[in-house]
């Protein structure tokens, strides 16, 4: 598969054609020479993760693990958001129907509500904190936004590095 400038463009790429036409030759680049480029990681991202470059299964499963990650980082995530990347796991491995694939997506669904409300009370009370304090976790969690960018971008290459030898 080759990136095209037309395709970035069909994407509704943010880039204007002029950026695309620096930074993609005439002859496209590989998924995996997009995921080299000089852009930010996002946009990389942004550009491959998608079925036209990565089959939907795939997809999926590296969905679930970067899911998996970050209910890592929550400490105690609730046990149905744990289940619905189960499900979508098995969904991925033709181990799970599409029904059950609904009941836990909506089962997730409650839990990520009813932590947005707790997180809407706890923000109320955090308001008050020192703003020096939150610029320090602001970018702490940048930083942390963007080694998980490099790891993913890592994924992603060993994702694409297997359908080329497969």
């Amino acid at each position: 598969m080759i990136v095209t400038r037309q395709q970035l463009r069909d994407w509704d790429a943010c880039y204007t054609d002029e950026q695309i036409a620096e930074l993609v030759p005439s002859e496209g680049l590989t998924p995996l020479q997009v995921l080299d480029a000089d852009v930010p990681a996002q946009d990389r991202l942004w550009v491959v993760l998608r079925e036209d470059v990565i089959p939907a299964r795939e997809l999926r499963l590296l969905a679930c693990k970067w899911a998996r990650e970050a209910l890592a980082l929550a400490g105690n995530p609730d046990p149905r958001s744990v289940a619905a990347v189960d499900t979508a796991e098995r969904f991925a491995r033709g181990e799970a129907t599409t029904a059950e694939l609904s009941a836990a997506w909506a089962a997730a669904s409650d839990a990520a509500r009813a932590a947005a409300s707790d997180a809407a009370s706890d923000a109320a009370r955090a308001a008050a904190r020192a703003a020096a304090r939150d610029a320090a976790r602001a970018a702490a969690w940048a930083a942390a936004s963007d080694a998980a960018r490099a790891a993913q971008i890592e994924d992603c290459k060993r994702v694409l590095s297997a359908q080329r030898t497969a």
